[in-house]
């Protein structure tokens, strides 16, 4: 015998209520030029298929490689945005270097989520009006700000920020997103083949072997990397300011660190530098474990979620 009942009007009333709200709606005409106004850009050819508005070398700034690209799911319903930053040393590399590969791959999910992804440039230590990798970090200040002054207009839900970046610009998300003047907004940090502070003297207590004074001696290389790094000689007022793992707390974004590399002899056997393990090996993400353990930062990485996975719990929360 059948017992199933028919639903009430009022049952109907609520599935239709609960479909419409889950529903995303996409952005009109009127509503992309709006859009277009405020940003002042027109939507560009993107460097890949997909179905979203992409816009190309935004500024948020006024130095030269203040440029950042906008891809944007076309809908009213955003969870949220990742602000990615490239690798390069400081001193070379692009945002297009993000297109490709694995990180065109994690681009391409994240729109599918409805996740709005930021990709900046910045500074380099070698800019004619750069102060060292102090005038980078502070360009991620910048395209943080820019974002949040762009948030009612690309209808982004206000707090639900992701920091992302690879080796150098893995530094800058962590700079930025360690620190109470410019991560009120993040919900996470991911950093990708990074290092564990900018403070380079912290790094004697990863490589028993390394020593930065005896080795700027010997190392011309080196040398002339840490004064353009430093803008000069590395005083302890520079380096106190330029470690952020000192800056890591309870209460900041959850970090997400992942550095693949399992090697921390950083000579060669041609007795050289290897600044390929000195910058990225594991024990950098190591370090950075340790500390978040010792304060009670949530953390993660690889070996508990993918990428994306983390992106997707934090700007769900």
């Amino acid at each position: 015998m059948n017992t199933l009942k028919k639903p009430t009007l009022f049952c109907l009333f609520l599935i239709v209520l609960i479909t419409s709200c889950t529903e995303t709606t996409l952005l009109d005409d009127e509503e992309i030029n709006v859009l277009e106004i405020g940003l002042g850009a027109t939507s560009q050819t993107p460097p890949f298929e997909g179905s979203f508005l992409f816009y190309q070398d935004l500024s948020y700034g006024s130095g030269l490689r203040n440029k950042l690209d906008l891809f944007l799911p076309q809908n009213t319903s955003l969870k949220g945005a990742v602000l990615f930053f490239h690798g390069g040393a400081f001193l070379f590399g692009t945002k297009e270097t993000l297109y490709e590969g694995e990180t065109k791959d994690l681009i391409a999910n994240l729109l599918s989520h409805n996740i709005a992804v930021f990709n900046a440039e910045y500074s380099f230590i070698d800019d004619a009006e750069a102060r060292g990798v102090f005038t980078s970090l502070e360009d991620g200040k910048k395209a943080i700000q820019f974002i949040k002054e762009k948030s009612s207009i690309l209808n982004l839900p206000q707090n639900q920020l992701i920091l992302g970046g690879f080796s150098a610009g893995a530094g800058i998300a962590q700079w930025n997103g360690f620190r109470e003047e410019t991560n009120s907004s993040v919900k996470g940090v991911l950093a990708i083949i990074a290092q564990s502070s900018y403070d380079l003297y912290q790094w004697e207590d990863l490589f028993p072997d390394f020593s930065l004074d005896s080795l700027r001696k010997t190392e011309s290389e080196l040398e002339d990397l840490v004064l353009r790094f430093y803008d000069g000689e590395p005083t302890p007022d520079k380096t106190a300011l330029l470690d952020y793992r000192r800056e890591i707390d309870a209460k900041d974004p959850a970090l997400y660190v992942y550095n693949p590399l399992y090697e921390d002899n950083f000579i060669t056997s041609k007795n050289t530098l290897d600044f390929n393990v000195l910058f990225h090996s594991y024990k950098h993400a190591d370090f950075l474990r340790k500390k978040a353990i010792e304060v009670g930062l949530e953390y993660s990485g690889a070996y508990q979620e993918a990428p994306l996975d983390f992106i997707i719990r934090k700007l769900g929360n």
